[in-house]
């Protein structure tokens, strides 16, 4: 299985071909994501495979003085528990992750005019209303992730259905904990989970860090069939919805974000080295 090293050691090993800067990323999708605005033919993109090669790769390289290289990485829960690794060569989200940066205020509000129905959206408050919303009904779910990660749970939650529990664009905590066990569990179980994360939900919490975008495209996604609009139900799965909003992302949205001004501070710290295309340096 590959690591960080293995990560360095192929970068080391590309040097003797590219001369230019090299980005790190987290997986295939941050790479779509993150295409429309690199210079491809300065910047290579390279897929890490995870945050952990990612931040253990960037920390390597750095340590050997290795110029020229940026990793963008999810911050994930790590502000919420002040353990975020902050290093010269690491770009974090603003949010829980680069899903959550994508739906931005100006993203939120051309998907909701594209798809949404114009009364359903104003009645709700418009698209920032409806972003508080549901982050808002996401909560349990939410802390039931954090829970699961840093109280080392071992429940199995990549699998879950957000449509068997998500009712009026927020969790039903009692669905949600029948689709976590999936049919085997007792009562005990179910009991001491719902207590553990009704506790913790009763506690006042970022919801900008706590929320996943994942989480949120799904639900956003399964609010298009009812609350919102009334949208198909192949056309609101959660990996469509995120698909839609990494193609409203465009220039605009990405010169107004954090993330461009922290890529033009680093460009700036680490001349010759850019990241970035030319259109988006000038």
């Amino acid at each position: 299985m590959m690591d960080g090293y293995d990560i360095a050691g192929e970068i080391r090993l590309e040097r003797q071909v590219h001369k230019g800067s090299f980005l790190l990323v987290e997986g295939t999708t941050d790479i779509k994501r993150f295409h429309p605005f690199v210079d491809h033919e300065k910047c290579s993109t390279v897929n890490c495979y995870g945050k952990k090669n990612l931040i253990e790769a960037i920390l390597l390289l750095y340590e050997d003085g290795f110029p020229g290289v940026l990793g963008l990485a999810d911050a994930d829960f790590d502000r919420v528990t002040n353990s975020l690794e902050e290093h010269e060569g690491l770009i974090y989200s603003v949010s829980h992750d680069f899903d959550a940066d994508w739906a931005c205020e100006n993203s939120m509000a051309k998907y909701v005019q594209e798809v949404g129905n114009p009364e359903k959206c104003a009645a709700l408050g418009g698209p920032s209303e409806i972003g508080i919303k549901l982050r808002t009904g996401l909560k349990a779910l939410s802390v039931l992730r954090y829970l699961n990660e840093y109280q080392s749970l071992s429940y199995r939650l990549k699998s879950l259905r957000h449509d068997m529990f998500i009712q009026n664009m927020a969790v039903d905590l009692d669905l949600l904990i029948d689709d976590v066990f999936y049919g085997g569990h007792t009562a005990a179980q179910r009991a001491q989970l719902k207590a553990l994360v009704v506790a913790h939900s009763a506690q006042e919490h970022d919801l900008i860090q706590l929320t996943s975008g994942h989480d949120l495209m799904c639900a956003l996604g399964l609010a298009m069939r009812t609350e919102l609009a009334e949208r198909k139900h192949a056309q609101t799965w959660g990996r469509e919805v995120e698909m839609h909003f990494r193609l409203l992302f465009g220039d605009d949205e990405f010169r107004k974000s954090p993330l461009f001004t922290a890529i033009r501070a680093w460009e700036a710290e680490n001349t010759p080295y850019v990241i970035l295309a030319a259109r988006l340096r000038h």
